[in-house]
């Protein structure tokens, strides 16, 4: 009997139905893209962006500039602010990579002027240094950038006095895009993320970031300032709203920003 139930379990598992597993791997997609069409922020940082088939044409918020030149080859080649004519910021590229920024043009007083911005980037396409001349600085700014596994913009330093000066430290990141991922508007704006970090202490290397920063330090001279931020995203896991602490002097402010985007469909 033993003999007979041990044949009758083995009939039935052989007409078992075979079950087919598809070698193939699900490939997960990314979300759509988006372009930033504005970032408006409490503290008095309001930006407004201007597409056009795809192609970024005018932009609000800026003092150097609010408009864009293209080429035959659809590249961006120059920029003025529409209150100024008497000066003009040109840029230079490689590919898709942004090598040179010339703020050029004549000053109030006749005189010409040709400030000049130089890019270097690193293999996976991100910068690396950036040699900024601007009439503020007493020099030329030399920076350097130094970033996590995900591209993530992780110290900025500068050569200050003759030795290498820690100007932001991000601490940590979130997992979802940053809001200027992947746009040629970032690189362009690079040489702002610096100005903006040495003379008034603002972190904006979300511009060139892959995700969003979650905490960081700015320093300035002797003094620290603190940053803490909370995100909500929207459908496409690029951050919406944003509250930010901002701690400095041993005083404690609570900021927001605001993203709108086009998305691709």
């Amino acid at each position: 009997m033993r003999y007979l139930l041990i044949l009758i379990s083995l009939f039935l598992l052989n007409c078992k139905k075979k079950v087919v597993v598809d070698p193939t791997p699900v490939v997960l997609k990314d979300p759509p893209s988006c372009k930033v069409l504005s970032d408006f922020r409490t503290d008095g940082q309001l930006y407004e962006y201007d597409f056009s088939n795809d192609r970024l044409t005018g932009m609000k918020g800026f003092n150097d500039f609010n408009s864009f030149v293209y080429d035959a080859n659809n590249v961006i080649t120059k920029a003025y602010h529409t209150n100024n004519k008497t000066a003009e910021i040109l840029f230079s590229w490689s590919g898709k990579l942004l090598k040179k920024v010339n703020f050029t043009g004549t000053d109030s007083r006749g005189k010409t002027f040709n400030y000049e911005t130089n890019i270097n980037h690193n293999s996976d396409g991100k910068i690396t240094t950036l040699l900024l001349d601007w009439p503020t600085f007493k020099e030329k700014v030399n920076a350097k950038f130094i970033y996590d596994l995900n591209g993530n913009v992780i110290k900025m330093d500068w050569y200050n006095e003759g030795e290498w000066k820690t100007i932001i430290e991000n601490q940590s990141f979130d997992d979802k895009r940053s809001a200027y991922k992947n746009q040629e508007l970032g690189q362009i704006l690079s040489y702002y993320m610096v100005y903006t970090a040495i003379g008034g202490g603002f972190n904006f290397s979300n511009l060139i970031n892959t995700n969003n920063v979650l905490k960081s330090t700015v320093y300035q001279g002797d003094s620290r300032i603190t940053y803490t931020y909370d995100y909500t995203y929207n459908a496409n896991k690029y951050p919406l709203d944003v509250e930010y602490t901002k701690v400095a002097n041993n005083k404690s402010e609570v900021f927001k920003q605001k993203f709108t985007y086009q998305c691709a469909k």
